[in-house]
């Protein structure tokens, strides 16, 4: 169905993988246009539960947008780049696992991930303004989850700072490194944990998390509340109590887009 991404759905979990391994995962014009259309597949079908964004080959995970065909934004905004769950406000639970080298747009699917796996041999670097560019939206992102030096340190100091997999997880960009054979396979068992949760818990308590990053303490708490009360009114409240009380595992509802229309 895309060109240039695989999307592939088992038991719950979509793995999306960025194929285009003979330009290192680059994101070219169709690759932007196809993103966008991925995430809505994803979000739209009930028997997805967790997502893994993964790269094509073993040297790259996606080394930022192609300048020999560069993505063109339908709007003169961050808006018009769509690239990542967050970016599309899909709310289903999203593991990354780094194949390879990250640069520069790629480590927009880093920043917008729940939980970051990286291979051994993965690195990651901004190369933005080594080219004359500005290192805007990925730094800014990145801030979120990482000291502040160290993002302006790989920010400023351009294709010069790249930082190897044990160090991204020592600031905090990555959770968990694992050897490059065993990637999937971690990526994988986290998900299939994951994928045993509630669906609609899981959603509302990833929007609170996410959404709280751009409010003030109190109107995030009041956020939250507001989650867990929609939540405490829904199907997934009563399941899980029932499963509880009659010791079985609970049988959750689909998660339906409407369930999180408020």
């Amino acid at each position: 169905m895309f060109d240039t991404i695989d999307y592939r759905l088992d038991a719950g979990i979509a793995t999306i993988r960025l194929n285009r391994p003979d330009r290192h995962n680059a994101i070219n014009h169709q690759m932007h246009l196809e993103l966008p259309q991925v995430w809505q597949r994803f979000n739209e079908d009930p028997a997805a539960i967790v997502a893994i964004v993964t790269g094509a080959g073993e040297r790259a995970f996606c080394s930022g947008a192609d300048v020999a065909d560069l993505p063109r934004p339908e709007m003169d905004s961050a808006d018009g780049l769509r690239w990542t769950a967050i970016q599309n406000k899909v709310w289903k639970p999203v593991i990354c696992a780094v194949n390879g080298l990250t640069v520069g747009g790629g480590l927009h699917f880093v920043a917008d991930a729940d939980i970051v796996i990286a291979a051994e041999h993965a690195s990651f670097s901004d190369s933005h303004v080594s080219v004359g560019l500005v290192a805007g939206l990925e730094p800014v992102s990145l801030a979120r989850r990482m000291p502040l030096e160290a993002v302006l340190r790989m920010a400023l100091m351009g294709r010069e700072a790249r930082l190897d997999a044990a160090r991204a997880m020592a600031l905090g960009m990555v959770g968990d490194v694992v050897p490059a054979g065993e990637l999937l396979a971690r990526a994988e068992a986290v998900a299939r944990i994951i994928a045993r949760n509630s669906p609609g818990a899981m959603a509302r308590t990833k929007r609170a998390i996410w959404q709280s990053l751009e409010l003030p303490l109190h109107a995030a708490l009041d956020r939250a509340w507001a989650e867990i009360q929609a939540n405490n009114a829904g199907p997934d409240f009563q399941e899980g109590i029932a499963a509880f009380r009659e010791r079985r595992a609970p049988n959750w509802p689909p998660l339906t887009l409407d369930l999180l229309h408020e």
